[in-house]
């Protein structure tokens, strides 16, 4: 090399008193190119690439830039978001709609049969002014019973299947794009732990499952399953909307519901101070109204309510790019890096076996 020939040395080593100083050999007897991190660079051999562990652990940290530059982590968000919204609307919420359905049966059993029963609304200490307290709790609950129908017709017109069939179809979509995101997602610190492994014991290299991650970043069915997550959107709010109305409706007669029956039992002027009796010495249709009232406010609809935002806000005008393009993005720089981990496995796996052909005597001869 030009660098070892006596008259580069002479004209560029260090000399000191005596003789050549040691830090100027040190410094000077090695081109200044080479002390370069990367040197080949500059010498046109392209840069040299870090092997083994060390090689590892450089890709894992690129992956991890790769995973800030792409944006993925906001792709991984959204698909949290898709996958509770599926998971809430797979289940429908059917449970609790029977369990309403089952409270309103009774309510509108007992409100229906008020007239035919008056001489019951008056009971104990009130028995005795049944004929005038009587009709006047009648006429409240007829009021009552009304705005009950109202609610009734509401409440008909949930349909939970339509959402279980909605995510059905948002499951099927998410097969496919669930695993892709998080696989990617992951990625960084499966090479990480690739690393982490190899440090203590660099035979382990050998075992790495590239083709798993090459596979994974080919993303396939990524396409498909967006555009079918995509067309699940198609009439989304003509189903969410007209459906969180009429479940407000429903919640507010219910979390209204046992202070309104309670209303209609009070004793009017100028017997007022005899609603006390009432409430200690209740009819049967009201402490039947009262049960139910309790069996209605425990049910949970604080799920469907946020199954019908979640669909509204989230979902409804998601744009499905912010999926794609940072999968792609990260897909396409992290190929490369797998390439290369490929590459660093297959230096530390032994070579195939080798058949020694005996030579002929014309052969050792020559």
């Amino acid at each position: 090399p030009f660098w070892l020939k006596p008259s580069w040395l002479k004209a560029n080593l260090a000399v000191c008193p005596g003789g050549v100083c040691r830090e100027g050999l040190l410094r000077y007897s090695w081109p200044r190119a080479m002390n370069q991190r990367g040197s080949r660079d500059n010498l046109g051999r392209g840069r040299i690439q870090p092997k083994g562990v060390k090689g590892v652990k450089d890709l894992a940290n690129k992956l991890a830039e790769d995973f800030k530059e792409s944006d993925l982590e906001g792709a991984s968000i959204i698909v949290d978001r898709l996958e509770q919204l599926k998971d809430l609307a797979v289940n429908g919420q059917v449970k609790q709609m029977r369990q309403l359905k089952d409270v309103m049966k009774n309510w509108r059993e007992i409100l229906n049969s008020v007239p035919d029963e008056t001489d019951e609304l008056a009971t104990g200490d009130m028995a005795v002014c049944s004929s005038w307290y009587a009709p006047k709790v009648q006429v409240k609950l007829k009021d009552l019973f009304e705005e009950f129908k109202d609610t009734e017709k509401a409440f008909a017109q949930i349909k939970p299947d339509k959402f279980q069939d909605l995510g059905r179809r948002m499951n099927k979509a998410m097969e496919k794009i669930a695993p892709a995101v998080y696989g990617m997602q992951n990625l960084p610190n499966e090479v990480s732990d690739v690393a982490d492994r190899a440090d203590e014991r660099e035979e382990t290299l050998k075992d790495t499952d590239t083709k798993a991650m090459k596979k994974l970043l080919e993303g396939q069915g990524m396409t498909i399953s967006l555009s079918s997550l995509e067309d699940c959107k198609r009439g989304l709010l003509d189903l969410v909307e007209p459906t969180q109305r009429n479940l407000e409706k429903v919640q507010t007669f219910v979390s209204e519901a046992h202070d309104k029956f309670k209303q209609a039992f009070e004793v009017p002027c100028p017997c007022c101070c005899m609603t006390s009796y009432v409430y200690d010495q209740p009819s049967r249709c009201l402490t039947e109204l009262l049960e139910n009232a309790d069996r209605a406010l425990d049910v949970d609809l604080q799920p469907f309510f946020e199954l019908l935002r979640g669909l509204k806000d989230d979902y409804s005008d998601l744009d499905l790019n912010r999926v794609s393009k940072p999968t792609n993005r990260f897909a396409a720089l992290a190929t490369e890096r797998v390439d290369r981990l490929d590459k660093i496995v297959a230096g530390v796996r032994p070579s195939g076996s080798y058949c020694l052909m005996p030579m002929s005597t014309s052969s050792r001869r020559r």
